[in-house]
């Protein structure tokens, strides 16, 4: 079953280059009721020619749900049509990004930061930067990927995925003529197989001078220094956290940050993978339902067990 919308709300959409340095733009959407409530800022992930697309569908899903009145989703730098990379950028220098977006678009309120897979741990790095940030929501994501299992988590370790990666994007980068890649249907297809050659197909569109950029996107991603949020960081605001039983990329079991995150509920979505975000999407943003109240008060920052 697909994540199913009712357009029961009229949305508008506002998209725009936002400049946060003298060099660095980021291309991003603000979709709305133009109705007064609760601001979110929801962070996609990681490789394979990612943009915020992927997270449009959900957005306006957790609008007409009530959650949101207002979603802004930014491609992050080196993805999309945002900026390219130039060098390797730590997850907390993706947290500075989207820090410096919410100064340019002059949002002074208190905003949710959510992150779907890579996107999480900025989440949490944003909290930590941000006074605005006053909850934080982890959508198969996790403070931490250092747990990756199996023959993923072998290829990690020994530094042989960042090879793997390169050799696919050489081979598949420029195949087809550029064009940005739309993944606002991923949500309708039925298995892995078919999301693959989605992703390959939107990798294929890809113009070619990107090659470098998204090599040091995914060499920023797979570095082992740079897979968890800062040691420093402590937040006492409310975080929520769904994920999968059999998620194969982030930690389940996340009990040593319970210092650092006091303050986290989970859902576990059982037997679903990481990839069960997009193919099974209804079951996480159900789950979200049941753990996230909607009215701010009933949040609050209590230490949930």
């Amino acid at each position: 079953m697909s994540l199913t919308l009712t357009n029961s709300k009229k949305i508008t959409e506002q998209l725009d280059y936002y400049e946060i340095d003298n060099s660095i733009k980021l291309y991003t959407r603000i979709i709305s009721t133009q109705e007064p409530g609760k601001t979110a800022i929801y962070i996609h992930g990681g490789g394979s020619g990612g943009n915020h697309t992927m997270l449009l569908r959900p957005s306006k899903w957790l609008i007409e749900q009530g959650f949101f009145t207002t979603v802004i989703l930014p491609d992050r730098r080196g993805e999309g049509l945002s900026s390219p990379l130039t060098q390797k950028l730590t997850i907390k220098d993706h947290a500075e990004d989207m820090k410096a977006l919410l100064d340019k678009i002059d949002h002074n309120e208190k905003i949710t930061a959510i992150g779907i897979s890579y996107g999480g741990p900025i989440a949490i790095e944003l909290a930590g930067l941000d006074e605005r940030i006053d909850e934080v929501i982890l959508m198969a994501s996790s403070p931490s990927l250092k747990s990756v299992k199996g023959i993923q988590g072998f290829l990690y370790r020994t530094n042989l995925l960042e090879q793997i990666t390169r050799s696919f994007y050489k081979k598949n980068l420029g195949k087809l003529a550029a064009e940005y890649p739309d993944f606002e249907k991923v949500y309708d297809l039925k298995n892995s197989s078919e999301l693959t050659k989605y992703f390959v197909n939107a990798i294929n569109h890809t113009d070619k001078k990107m090659l470098t950029s998204m090599m040091l996107q995914n060499a920023s991603t797979l570095d082992q220094n740079n897979s968890a949020i800062s040691s420093d960081i402590k937040l006492e605001i409310p975080i929520f956290q769904i994920i999968g039983s059999k998620d194969e990329i982030w930690e389940t079991n996340i009990a040593e940050y319970k210092d650092q995150l006091p303050n986290i509920k989970h859902c576990i979505i059982e037997g679903e993978k990481h990839k069960g975000v997009i193919l099974n999407a209804h079951l996480f943003y159900e789950g979200l339902k049941s753990i996230y109240p909607k009215r701010a008060s009933d949040r609050g920052t209590k230490e949930w067990v």
